[in-house]
């Protein structure tokens, strides 16, 4: 066995030398490693420390003189055991790690009536289900046309749709199932939270639609519209 052979199987090419060194002379002391090594004495005891940790090196006092030996050298396969079992603990983690991406965000801004129609329009492409929050009956308002065609198309697709007013009016007749938001909240902007998008719409004083596509985006707004759905009342 030469020293490359152990540094191999983890240790260090000093701690290879080292154990090397007393795998020769036996049992023997620091200024006897020194001489067979060439290593400084200050060195040689940070590598026994070192050593002795991983249960390869023992020592004995004599007198005044400590003196080390080699361990049955079985003892480099239980290195190799512990470290597989420390492996084992740590793979699941690794393989999560190994797994996970950056997500790639993406921010779209549509502006005026035709980019309104866009991002509607995508709304029906995607599968799923749709949550609105701050819905005041704004594209009928505005859009009223495209309006009656985006919801006679939601009901076509039989999409389920679930909002959340600030009031009891404008309500829209496509929604699944809407609940009213405590009197102390309120939310200005319409949001819809579909796919793994968000829909931001502005519609005063110029129609302005931000689309964000990200599911961790997506997932911190249905968070919120959870919280927000479980704290509002049914519609009566």
């Amino acid at each position: 066995m030469n020293q490359e052979t152990l540094t191999k199987i983890g240790l260090s090419k000093a701690e290879s030398i080292i154990y090397l060194s007393l795998l020769k002379l036996g049992d023997s002391n620091v200024k006897d490693i020194s001489k067979d090594t060439g290593f400084h004495r200050t060195n040689i005891y940070d590598v026994l420390e070192l050593l002795k940790n991983k249960g390869l090196v023992a020592f004995i006092k004599k007198g005044k003189t400590f003196y080390y030996e080699t361990t049955d050298p079985k003892n480099l396969y239980n290195m190799l055991e512990e470290k597989k079992e420390i492996l084992k603990t740590l793979m699941p983690g690794l393989e999560a790690l190994s797994k996970l991406k950056k997500e790639k965000i993406s921010v779209s801004v549509f502006k005026g009536e035709e980019g309104m129609k866009s991002v509607f329009n995508d709304i029906l492409r995607e599968k799923g289900d749709i949550y609105g929050l701050g819905i005041k009956g704004q594209l009928r308002d505005k859009l009223p046309f495209y309006a009656e065609q985006f919801l006679r198309d939601m009901k076509l697709q039989k999409k389920k749709y679930y909002g959340l007013y600030d009031k009891k009016e404008h309500i829209s007749p496509v929604f699944t199932e809407i609940r009213f938001l405590p009197k102390n909240v309120s939310i200005p902007v319409a949001t819809h939270i579909y796919s793994n998008k968000v829909l931001i719409t502005i519609w005063e004083p110029d129609l302005i639609a931000i689309l964000i596509k990200s599911k961790e985006v997506s997932d911190t707004y249905k968070s919120h519209f959870n919280l927000l759905w479980n704290i509002s009342k049914k519609q009566t």
